[in-house]
């Protein structure tokens, strides 16, 4: 592969040498950990591999692991709309919860072939209304960013109606509050294929 692990040994966000082992070895299992907050550094830690995974000559099909609260948009967004357009198998399993923008990234998987979801019959997800921070500005930038904060909500809408089958009469209704989905609710709606377990077959 391009990517070169061992760069994750240098620099600001520099790994410890047992941390570094143990993402050398999922790397080798062709498995990538998405435990955390979605920020930046979702570049480097998941888009990276699963490019290089992506361009390898391997037919073994790569493994996502997600257990995320959820995080910044425009970086969760982008690796949404990569994983729609996956070109080789990709199995990604929630552990505890897919949530916020997570959401949104599990929700990719659902037109595109190549990819298969899991979850547990713990796991749940959450879609809400999503915003983005700022200071207090004058009033005019703060309506240029409250105009930009309702394209990417309804983008975001968007793309949940295109990938599930939620409707928009069902979103619209429960995007206001904390809307909380178990996982029946998520084979329900399209968000994973199977529960571990309950409809796995055993896979």
């Amino acid at each position: 592969m391009d990517f070169d692990i061992s760069t994750l040994l240098t620099g600001e966000n520099m790994l410890d040498p047992i941390t570094y082992q143990y993402f050398h070895q999922l790397i080798d299992n062709r498995t990538i950990v998405f435990n955390d907050f979605i920020g930046s550094d979702i570049v480097e830690k998941i888009y990276l591999p699963l490019r290089d995974f992506e361009k390898d000559d391997s037919v073994w099909p790569v493994t996502m692991i997600i257990n995320s609260c959820g995080g910044s948009v425009s970086d969760g967004f982008f690796l949404a709309h990569y994983i729609s357009q996956y070109s080789k198998k990709l199995n990604i399993i929630v552990t505890g919860n897919a949530c916020s923008m997570a959401t949104v990234i599990l929700a990719a998987g659902g037109k595109n072939k190549n990819v298969t979801r899991y979850c547990y019959p713990s796991s749940y997800s959450l879609i809400h209304d999503g915003f983005i921070a700022f200071e207090p500005q004058e009033s005019k930038t703060a309506q240029d960013i409250m105009n930009f904060n309702d394209k990417v909500d309804k983008d975001i809408r968007q793309f949940f109606l295109d990938n599930t089958n939620i409707t928009a009469e069902e979103y619209d209704a429960n995007t206001r509050k904390q809307w909380f989905l178990s996982a029946d609710d998520m084979i329900k709606y399209n968000l994973v294929d199977k529960i571990i377990g309950v409809n796995d077959n055993g896979d």
